[in-house]
Formats: C-alpha cells, sequence, structure tokens
C-alpha cells in the first residue's frame, strides 16, 4: 500500500462536510461524508447508518449550507 497516497485537493475539501449528492438516476442523498478516493467513490454517514456511493453513480456533490 502507498503511504503517500493524496486526495485531490478539490476532493478534500468534502470530508467531513454535510452534502447533498446527486445521482444520475435523479436521486438525491444527504449526509456527512466520512472518506473518499481519487474516483469520487465515498462512504457517506446518512443518519441512519454508513452509505457506499460509488463515483460513476453520482452527477454531483454540493456542500450544504
Amino acid at each position: 500500500m502507498n503511504d503517500n497516497f493524496q486526495v485531490n485537493k478539490q476532493f478534500a475539501k468534502f470530508k467531513g462536510k454535510d452534502v447533498i449528492v446527486g445521482l444520475k438516476n435523479w436521486e438525491e442523498v444527504e449526509g456527512k461524508v466520512i472518506t473518499l478516493d481519487n474516483f469520487l467513490n465515498l462512504v457517506l454517514d446518512d443518519g441512519e447508518g454508513l452509505r457506499v456511493i460509488k463515483g460513476g453513480k453520482i452527477a454531483f456533490i454540493s456542500i450544504k449550507e
């Protein structure tokens, strides 16, 4: 395993934030980003548990204000 792995700075700003994730099937999911990688795969805490979302299914991510 590579210990020097870093997430793209544009993606890293979402970690730990409450977000709205829009999926390509028009579904929207809200929650807190636990972790993500450079493929935009993410683990989201939606209040009921953890949810894994594959990056290829994501249309957009927006930080909730």
